[in-house]
């Protein structure tokens, strides 16, 4: 009855936003940041092999250079407008980029030095808190969003997996760092052989009875299962085999 209470008051009232002191969000995004950059400044601007953008910040934000592929969810330029928000002063270049201004990795790699990336660098080092507050608000927004596409119906049962993996706190890790990691599962693009990898796909795979303590492992299942799927169903060219064991060690830092 809680959990069906739970359930029906997230289709009744708008989702809030995660309001988590400060000491718990610089955990959170420690976490993330150790996931994604390995807990190093030099991991906060990279590009790696096989992709087509870089990856920047502690959350590995996408910025694409002009006329890419866009595949993948792009969040730097939104990170940028936050910090603009925020009275956050940046190098004259940045302020006015549309786009990533290195065209390719080898291009990336060859100005790793340079006073555009060096700039970069410091920037991002120096709005660490910043970075994980909108890697928090980026989660209260995908939840929104993936609830505000389901019928009432999936709603409810959607609603009360997120409900219950909140009540722990691997459970909100698993939530908050996947959502940055494999995105939202609402883009169409972000698909192989029309099957997605994201937040909702895991979702849609937890079984619909578990208990709390119990949910964090299973989710880190789900998502392995989907991974799997989607390196099966991957174009051979970007052969996502080589990225599958460390995906699989992040998913087990949720259990």
């Amino acid at each position: 009855m809680n959990r069906l209470i739970i359930a029906l008051s997230l289709i009744c009232l708008p989702c809030f936003s995660l309001d988590l002191p400060q000491e718990e969000l610089r955990a959170i995004g420690t976490r993330i940041w150790q996931n994604e950059c390995r807990g190093t400044l030099q991991g906060l601007v990279s590009w790696n092999e096989g992709e087509d953008f870089p990856s920047l910040g502690i959350g590995h934000f996408i910025w694409y250079p002009k006329g890419a592929n866009q595949t993948f969810e792009e969040t730097f330029p939104a990170l940028l407008v936050r910090m603009k928000a925020q009275e956050v002063k940046l190098p004259f270049w940045l302020s006015h980029a549309k786009h990533c201004p290195w065209k390719s990795r080898a291009e990336f790699l060859k100005e790793r030095r340079s006073k555009k990336m060096n700039e970069l660098r410091d920037l991002l080092s120096e709005t660490l808190d910043l970075q994980m507050r909108f890697v928090i608000d980026r989660f209260d927004q995908s939840e929104e969003n993936i609830l505000a596409t389901l019928s009432d119906d999936k709603k409810e049962a959607i609603g009360t997996k997120i409900a219950l993996l909140k009540q722990t706190p691997k459970g909100l890790f698993a939530l908050i760092d996947y959502v940055n990691f494999k995105g939202t599962g609402l883009s169409p693009k972000e698909r192989y052989r029309g099957l997605g990898w994201g937040l909702l796909q895991v979702l849609e795979q937890l079984p619909d009875s578990l208990e709390a303590e119990k949910a964090p492992a299973a989710f880190a299942k789900s998502a392995r299962t989907l991974l799997r799927q989607r390196v099966h169903n991957a174009p051979a060219k970007r052969n996502e085999e080589r990225w599958l064991k460390g995906w699989n060690a992040r998913l087990d830092s949720y259990k």
